[in-house]
């Protein structure tokens, strides 16, 4: 129903896991009354779900919705989570461990049937704080691995996040031949197009910029509900010749697109600890960035990108501007980032810490089970 950075993460743990030698099965979803949006595994269980975070997208920004747009997730969310555990329950062989991503429910739901881990990728609502009590373990990254601990009174453990640094290479084919755009600067945003990454931000920031670098070309990678209002402000803004909105674009294809920018902008009003930034490191390019979650991890003002306060439009312009004026120091701010990714993250390192938890989970379930 959904592909964005934390579909990509746990497929790419699914397979570093897989590669080491463990078994994993995904439990995914469909919506209600509409075909599966994505491509998945064949292994991977889809079970129906209502699955109004559409419409919760569409009326998110409207007063007066906020506690029912809430009631409306809670009610969804458990509806998988029950959909979900009631197959567990009938597997022939149960698994060892259950990792449910952002189902702050899911232990609760499980009642203790499976070892459960569950992912946070940022503060859930108070009316979680007792379910996620319940859970075996709670994993995070970034700004919530960092902050959450304090809010829920319980340990956080931290599992970095990786990049696939074979697929996302500054060399290989591009897309400038393609949408004409050689003798352009480009910058590209990668994203759902929904409220939280406040792509909008990017289109403004990049109408200032061109004021001061004409050559400037926007990309935008990705789709979402907000696509229509977005299209809107660009004829508003009158780049419709300077701003792409390409759509959706496959996990497989995206290093040609990265390869086609000379700078990555990030304008999200919140992100946990983004993928797109990684793997835009990894293609070699500068990041400019809202300072948000927990970005400073990856990106050091004046060393290998620049960050700005979110919603700041004239200081993401400005940010913008200077790496698309001096493509000397793009290429090299560039250089150091694709050495920081090949460095310190890779899939293998981050499911190797992962199955760390695991095993300390299913350790201390089987020592309470003969105690």
């Amino acid at each position: 129903m959904m592909h964005g950075g934390g579909e990509t993460r746990h497929l790419a743990w699914a397979h570093a896991l897989r590669q080491a030698g463990d078994e994993v099965t995904i439990i995914s979803g469909r919506p209600l009354l509409a075909k599966a949006r994505y491509e998945v595994e064949p292994s991977a269980i889809v079970l129906r779900s209502p699955y109004v975070r559409d419409l919760v997208y569409g009326l998110q920004q409207t007063r007066g919705f906020g506690r029912l747009l809430s009631q409306a997730l809670h009610a969804d969310e458990e509806w998988f989570c029950r959909a979900a555990w009631s197959r567990i329950r009938q597997m022939r062989q149960r698994p060892d461990i259950v990792h449910a991503h952002a189902l702050y429910q899911a232990a609760r739901v499980g009642n203790g049937v499976v070892p459960t881990v569950v992912n946070l990728p940022g503060q859930p609502n108070a009316r979680y704080f007792a379910d996620l009590q319940r859970a075996d373990a709670l994993v995070a990254d970034g700004w919530a691995a960092h902050n959450l601990p304090a809010v829920l009174g319980r340990s956080v453990e931290h599992v970095p996040k990786g990049v696939d640094t074979d697929l996302f290479t500054p060399q290989g084919a591009d897309k400038r031949s393609e949408l004409a755009l050689h003798g352009k600067r480009v910058a590209l945003v990668v994203s759902r197009l929904v409220p939280i990454k406040n792509v909008a931000l990017a289109v403004e920031a990049c109408a200032a910029a061109m004021r001061e670098q004409p050559d400037l070309v926007l990309l935008v990678a990705g789709d979402g509900p907000q696509r229509t209002t977005l299209e809107s402000r660009v004829a508003a803004l009158g780049l419709g010749d300077r701003v792409v909105l390409a759509g959706r674009v496959p996990h497989e294809e995206l290093p040609a697109w990265y390869r086609t920018a000379d700078l990555f902008v990030l304008p999200s009003d919140f992100d946990n600890s983004p993928n797109v930034v990684l793997e835009a490191m990894a293609a070699g390019l500068p990041v400019v960035a809202t300072e948000v979650g927990g970005v400073r991890e990856y990106v050091e003002p004046g060393r290998n990108g620049e960050l700005v306060p979110r919603g700041d439009a004239g200081a993401l312009s400005h940010a913008m501007v200077r790496y698309a004026a001096d493509a000397v120091l793009a290429a090299c701010v560039g250089r150091i980032n694709r050495g920081e990714a090949v460095a310190r993250f890779s899939w293998a390192q981050s499911a190797g810490s992962l199955r760390g938890v695991y095993e300390r989970v299913v350790a201390a379930r089987r020592r309470s089970v003969v105690a």
